[in-house]
């Protein structure tokens, strides 16, 4: 007995997680919620490239995405300061279009999605070899460049911050 029904299943959930929390992502109030529904969305795109047999990338998305950019978004938020604003945000007022834009984008999608019958071979999975050769000797010297430039930008950043609250204190 074989368990077809599973993998669409689990599809449909990781699919519906991805939805749901995207969603919320935008539309909550709450600025560290929103961060860490936007890790859950990260990590059930993660799952996505399980079913699709690419391990590889589902653990980069988990390690740069789920890790790496929500840590830097809650430094983000930690490090801005908070005020109450009177007013809202010109987006936070497009809720009604956003819907019927999102509604017209989704139908054709759907339908496209759906108009596929046969089944997609599975990948073989052996990705890594390639992928690290490209990246630690073909593109070595770029990605430690990128390396340096986001570790200057996160201690730019942190200076900037409290050099900013240091001359607050002092008023």
């Amino acid at each position: 007995m074989t368990l077809d029904f599973v993998e669409p299943v689990v599809f449909g959930v990781l699919a519906a997680g991805v939805i749901v929390a995207g969603a919320a992502v935008v539309l909550i109030n709450r600025i560290t919620a929103a961060a860490l529904l936007m890790a859950f969305t990260f990590l059930c795109m993660a799952g996505m490239f399980v079913l699709l047999g690419a391990e590889t990338i589902a653990a980069f998305q988990v390690l740069i995405y789920v890790g790496a950019i929500t840590v830097l978004i809650l430094y983000g938020v930690m490090f801005t300061p908070q005020a109450d604003r009177p007013y809202a945000l010109f987006f936070q007022k497009q809720t009604p279009l956003a819907g019927v834009v999102v509604a017209a984008a989704a139908i054709p999608v759907l339908l496209l999605s759906f108009s596929f019958v046969g089944a997609v071979p599975k990948p073989g999975g052996d990705d890594l070899p390639a992928l690290a050769t490209s990246v630690f000797v073909d593109f070595a010297f770029p990605f430690e460049v990128a390396s340096v430039l986001l570790l200057a930008a996160m201690v730019g950043a942190i200076v900037l911050v409290k050099r900013d609250e240091d001359s607050e204190a002092r008023r």
